[in-house]
């Protein structure tokens, strides 16, 4: 990891490089909360691959400045995916280039595709945010869309529960005592993320590149009706829904068919 400048501040970078010459590259977006460290184990299984992973902590997460929960502007994070695609174009040209998004991540990875439709090999999506699973209450969401103007640095408790992350109870116990982790929302992450939401619903048949959704039936935390509306509409979307699947495909009991159903759907684009 390594902090450096992008549109969106001091951004902690992160180069999960193989020690081989790689076949194609990943750059992957993490979820609230989290941070990108999260992701080492997932990116050895790429490694193995041949296939290298990068990332980065979005603003207000993790080892990138700023207060915890509060993203600058959509703008800036959209320019600072730009800058890391043209980044990973320098250091491996010609190579396949992926998107990868989960959860947050994902909802942002969907309405960068659509906004910015960058040149890309293709893009993979989990769990993305497009529709909760828990709305909250009618009177709520309006003082937060409301805050979201007004005050769009205000932050609360985002709510998330632990619980709902994984069936393997040693990820829930690991998440629960990361210290890169928190659990803060600013109203003006709400905002951005509940109209990027609607736009990408309603904007879905403008994602041109291939695009793999997975989602867990049993996610309790994002509701897999997002991805299958998505789907229904991007025009060279493939879909995977998993029954028993919790909100973190990757740290799931399944993660072993999940990542080959990835890696298998990206051999084709290889």
């Amino acid at each position: 990891m390594e902090l450096r400048d992008y549109p969106a501040g001091k951004t902690a970078f992160y180069s999960f490089d193989s020690s081989v010459d790689p076949r194609a590259i990943i750059l992957l977006v993490h979820g609230l909360g989290e941070h990108a460290g999260r992701y080492a184990g997932w990116a050895e299984r790429f490694n193995k691959t041949g296939v290298t992973l990068r990332s980065f902590d979005l603003p207000g997460h993790g080892r990138t400045e700023g207060r915890w929960g509060v993203v600058p502007s959509p703008e800036k994070v959209y320019d600072t995916i730009d800058a890391l695609l043209v980044g990973i174009g320098h250091d491996f040209p010609g190579l396949p280039l992926f998107l990868y998004g989960h959860s947050l991540g994902g909802g942002i990875v969907l309405n960068y595709l659509i906004r910015r439709k960058p040149e890309v090999t293709g893009a993979i999506v989990t769990s993305p945010w497009v529709i909760l699973s828990e709305s909250p209450p009618a009177l709520k969401l309006l003082m937060v869309n409301v805050a979201g103007k007004l005050m769009p640095g205000m932050t609360k408790p985002s709510g998330l529960k632990t619980e709902y992350l994984s069936r393997d109870p040693e990820v829930v116990t690991a998440y629960s005592h990361d210290p890169l982790v928190h659990g803060l929302i600013s109203a003006g992450l709400y905002h951005w993320m509940s109209d990027a939401a609607a736009e990408t619903l309603s904007r879905a048949a403008e994602i041109s590149v291939p695009l793999l959704l997975a989602h867990g039936r049993n996610d309790m935390i994002t509701s897999s009706s997002g991805s299958v509306r998505v789907a229904g509409a991007a025009p060279r979307a493939t879909l995977k829904l998993w029954d028993e699947g919790y909100h973190e495909l990757h740290n799931d009991l399944l993660k072993d068919e999940h990542f080959a159903f990835i890696t298998e759907w990206m051999d084709t684009l290889i």
